[in-house]
């Protein structure tokens, strides 16, 4: 009897586990409209031009060189170790599972697409620096802050893809990419 007890309690211990972090009600737009840029246009680039790097050139790094890490090398991790995860171990959510989504304590930020489905995680590791996950948990990248409000996107070797986010004046990010296109992707 205790055999088959111990059989049993092995089995049920090795059933493959799934990843699963669960989105926290205050961080969903289907529940909460005032989070969706579809419900509130406040949030929504194509509706507020003040948030939109094709009309507002301060936040956009094809125009302004402060921001745009092809000529700013103090906001490019190439150039500075402390920004860079894949160099700062420290920063890196491979040796540091509290930056992890799969980690059951994890807290942090959640992508949406358009329709405010969730489509990754976003940790903050410092005030300079947010790690990016997709869906599965897999690292997918870094944003490193430019300006207040403005962060640049790179690979997880450190370099810049073009796109970046801006803060949508209220609770969270929107993401554009190289052209200033709002890719329908927002942070909260």
């Amino acid at each position: 009897m205790k055999k088959i007890l111990l059989l049993s309690l092995a089995s049920l211990l090795m059933i493959p586990v799934g990843f699963s972090q669960s989105l926290e009600n205050r961080h969903d737009p289907k529940i909460d409209f005032n989070l969706s840029p579809t419900f509130n246009s406040t949030l929504n680039p194509e509706k507020n031009s003040n948030i939109n790097p094709k009309y507002n050139w301060n936040i956009n790094p094809m125009h302004n060189n402060d921001v745009n890490p092809e000529f700013n090398s103090t906001i490019n991790p190439l150039n500075h170790f402390e920004l860079n995860p894949d160099i700062n171990k420290t920063l890196n959510p491979m040796y540091h599972n509290e930056y992890h989504p799969k980690n059951p304590a994890w807290k942090g930020l959640y992508i949406f697409n358009k329709t405010d489905d969730l489509i990754g995680y976003v940790s903050i590791a410092t005030q300079q620096l947010m790690l990016t996950f997709d869906i599965q948990g897999d690292w997918t990248g870094f944003y490193v802050r430019a300006s207040p409000g403005i962060f640049n996107h790179f690979d997880v070797k450190g370099t810049w893809d073009g796109n970046y986010l801006c803060f949508d004046s209220v609770i969270g990010y929107n993401i554009f990419d190289k052209s200033g296109t709002w890719t329908g992707q927002h942070i909260k």
